[in-house]
């Protein structure tokens, strides 16, 4: 094994996608953060994690010195985060009678949003909320995820998403998404019929 797959194989495990706003992309990394589209205006990067709480961003010259491509990071990343996310719970807010279901992920690890990322905890909420699964991921802590077929609450979400974003250190997007089973798109409110 080259010293330069060496480098890979001990960071590995530390390895995680994290999301971030394309115009924070564009200056902290400035050009070289390796990055990916996940929907309209949701982007992925990928960082090692490092002693005393700190993340360094990938780049590409990392990816040209560990002889990896981008969906290697990625599906390795993604892996390590449904690992670390193993055991733990997303905070489940439902009125008594029912209805207004809302899943929130606020760990407050920096990576709620990436979770984002976990299509078989998207696929199990889609499946118990009602009308289309919705989600925010405004900054780096947050994540929500509702049904669409309760309008008002769809409104009130909407506009905390874009409240949270406007003043997050780490935004991520304004916009609200939905999982089709397959991909993420950004969500666009149908009128009923």
């Amino acid at each position: 094994m080259k010293l330069m797959e060496q480098e890979f194989a001990d960071i590995r495990t530390r390895l995680y996608p994290l999301m971030m706003d394309p115009v924070q992309i564009h200056e902290k990394g400035q050009g070289q953060m390796v990055s990916g589209q996940i929907a309209e205006g949701l982007f992925v990067i990928y960082g090692i994690e490092e002693p005393g709480e700190k993340i360094r961003y990938v780049t590409y010259q990392d990816l040209r010195d560990w002889g990896v491509s981008h969906t290697t990071v990625h599906i390795t990343a993604v892996r390590n985060l449904e690992r670390l996310t193993q055991g733990k719970r997303v905070t489940k807010l439902d009125r008594p009678e029912g209805g207004r279901l809302m899943f929130i992920w606020n760990l407050q690890d920096g990576y709620d949003a990436a979770r984002i990322l976990l299509t078989q905890w998207l696929r199990d909420f889609a499946a118990v909320v009602e009308g289309n699964l919705v989600i925010g991921v405004p900054h780096r802590n947050w994540l929500v995820a509702i049904g669409d077929a309760d309008e008002d609450l769809l409104k009130v979400v909407q506009r905390r998403v874009a409240l949270e974003h406007r003043g997050a250190g780490f935004p991520v997007s304004p916009y609200l998404y939905t999982f089709d089973g397959e991909r993420i798109t950004r969500y666009v409110r149908r009128p009923r019929q």
